[in-house]
């Protein structure tokens, strides 16, 4: 089973799309459904907009007031139904292949909601969950989700690398500007996708 962890999601025009860092990560679930490696997602994300994030901007304070919550509700779509259109349209996954996790505002909440869903009886023959993010998020998540359940990491860029050098070139782009606010090393990623040998190895988890 493969948890896809959302994130913002925009409206342009009355239309959804997803952010970059949102979009790497659908695209690699994709991978990971072509290639067999997962073959059931359960897609992580609520209604964030007005609450963590507006067109703009990652709200520097989040407002997770009750009010802001019914507002985001009614604007639409939430992060894991915009990642799992994107993920229809776009990668061919099936919708019956997406779970859909709706409540969830903050990554910790990812790992309690989820918890909460695993315990259901459809779920009691789940062998091995896998958390799919970007490095630069695995960081925080990987403790997160290990304090309350057994999880193993599956890292987005190990995945898009898996599509060609034209993506680790893209990956190594989307990294020379500051995620979480610490500079990765690009050429450290560059030489360990070139390998193909995961970018897992940066981690400090």
């Amino acid at each position: 089973m493969i948890v896809l962890l959302g994130s913002q999601v925009t409206k342009q025009a009355g239309q959804y799309a997803l952010a970059l860092h949102t979009e790497l990560k659908a695209r690699a679930a994709g991978v990971a459904w072509a290639k067999g490696i997962g073959k059931r997602f359960i897609i992580s994300g609520g209604y964030n907009w007005g609450v963590r994030y507006d067109d703009k901007q990652i709200l520097q304070k989040p407002d997770f007031s009750f009010e802001a919550f019914t507002r985001a509700r009614r604007m639409g779509k939430s992060e894991a139904e915009a990642i799992r259109d994107f993920m229809r349209e776009h990668c061919g996954v099936p919708e019956d292949a997406m779970l859909l996790e709706e409540v969830s505002a903050t990554t910790e909440e990812n790992a309690q909601f989820l918890k909460i869903i695993l315990e259901r009886p459809a779920f009691s023959e789940a062998k091995g969950i896998a958390i799919l993010t970007l490095i630069h998020h695995m960081e925080r998540a990987l403790p997160a989700f290990r304090a309350i359940m057994e999880v193993e990491p599956l890292l987005a860029e190990d995945l898009l690398a898996m599509q060609g050098p034209i993506w680790i070139d893209k990956i190594c782009e989307y990294y020379e500007s500051p995620k979480e606010g610490k500079q990765w090393d690009t050429n450290k990623i560059r030489e360990l996708l070139t390998n193909r040998k995961s970018v897992g190895e940066l981690l400090k988890v």
